[in-house]
């Protein structure tokens, strides 16, 4: 492997003015196309002026230590990676030292259809697409936002319950199926305490084994669930009826903050609730919705829909909804269920964000139980 290194780099001022010709040609900036990994990072340096730098394989440790000796040379650098597993610890490292750094979406580096995908590839298009991106030229990269370590982990309790909750299903479908392929039907809701004791006697000893191991682990998992349920909760907004307390709370713990949207455009785009489009010319068609954004915050919208329709006939997103779905078909009406989740999605921003009211927005709460 070809090692690079700064043994030739002159020592500089950093350059905190906005970049110009000179300032490119100068070296006192230097790019970073980071393809991160578990323990093996391939990076890969570009140098206005000179190009792109063979690349190298290195731990996060060294890159570290190479991204603080560059910044005692006095030299701006610019680092960028993927979102991926790796997470946000390395762009806070980078940050901590002086260096900036974009965590962007993920997308095919692959240029003019080659069919060549590697690690040193990748990092050098990031590299290049970086200094592209800091002079001017956008669209290359789409940058996400850096979350600070609280909001990280306000939203782990989010990550576990998807986590148990899946477990949990796959736990008792595998049990039921096992069950169905010896010729045992079992009913919807097989587990429940009140059910399983009469299916019992019914099947063979090894089967009602099987049955019996699988609903005590689903009974352990369902208390671990509602646990965590219990913490989402405990600092959720209050919920109008049919929304929910939990549905509350994992929307502000993804969203971390209501208020770094200015529109509504902008948040239905993080939610990927945004029609596509394909236009040219005097032809202008949308098609279905683009889900470029939070798939957690794009499916607890939708879900939210269908209570919507049972619990809120009067909210206003309902009204506008059903009127629609009166004469409409299958597919027209799943066009506007998601239509409604998008609407929804943004009055709920109005109403955390104080632009509006849930009286105004026609939503109501459950009303206290009267005491005798």
């Amino acid at each position: 492997m070809i090692a690079n290194n700064t043994d030739t780099v002159s020592e500089v001022k950093l350059s905190t003015g906005p970049a110009t010709a000179a300032t490119v040609l100068s070296g006192e900036e230097v790019f970073l196309g980071i393809d991160t990994a578990k323990r093996r990072h391939v990076v890969s340096r570009f140098v206005p002026g000179e190009g792109a730098k063979p690349a190298e394989g290195m731990n996060t440790a060294t890159l570290l230590a190479r991204v603080g000796k560059w910044r005692k040379a006095g030299l701006a650098v610019h680092c960028v990676y993927e979102a991926g597993p790796t997470g946000f610890a390395l762009a806070r490292k980078l940050l901590e030292l002086g260096a900036t750094c974009l965590v962007v979406r993920p997308r095919r580096l692959d240029r003019h259809g080659r069919r060549r995908k590697t690690d040193p590839l990748d990092a050098q298009h990031l590299a290049e697409d970086l200094a592209a991106h800091r002079f001017g030229r956008k669209g290359l990269l789409c940058p996400v936002r850096l979350p600070s370590l609280e909001e990280e982990l306000r939203r782990l309790p989010v990550r576990e319950r998807e986590t148990l909750s899946g477990v949990r299903h796959q736990l008792l479908n595998s049990a039921k199926g096992r069950a169905l392929a010896l010729g045992h039907e079992l009913p919807k809701q097989w587990w429940r305490p009140r059910v399983l004791p009469k299916l019992i006697p019914q099947l063979p000893a090894a089967v009602a084994q099987l049955l019996q191991r699988a609903a005590d682990a689903a009974a352990a998992i369902l208390e671990q669930l509602e646990a965590v349920e219990a913490e989402l909760t405990a600092d959720a907004p209050p919920a109008p009826t049919g929304v929910g307390a939990v549905t509350a709370g994992v929307l502000d713990r993804e969203v971390c903050d209501w208020g770094r949207f200015d529109s509504d455009k902008k948040l239905a785009s993080f939610a990927g609730l945004c029609p596509s489009e394909d236009s040219s010319g005097e032809r202008h068609r949308q098609g279905a919705i683009d889900k470029h954004g939070s798939a957690r915050l794009r499916f607890w919208c939708q879900e939210a829909v269908w209570r919507l329709f049972k619990f809120q006939p009067e909210y206003r997103g309902v009204i506008w909804a059903r009127e629609r779905m009166r004469h409409a078909n299958k597919g027209r009406a799943k066009q506007i269920a998601v239509a409604l989740a998008r609407r929804f999605l943004i009055d709920w921003w109005r109403v955390r964000t104080g632009r509006a009211t849930c009286a105004q927005l026609g939503l109501v709460f459950k009303k206290p139980a009267a005491t005798p």
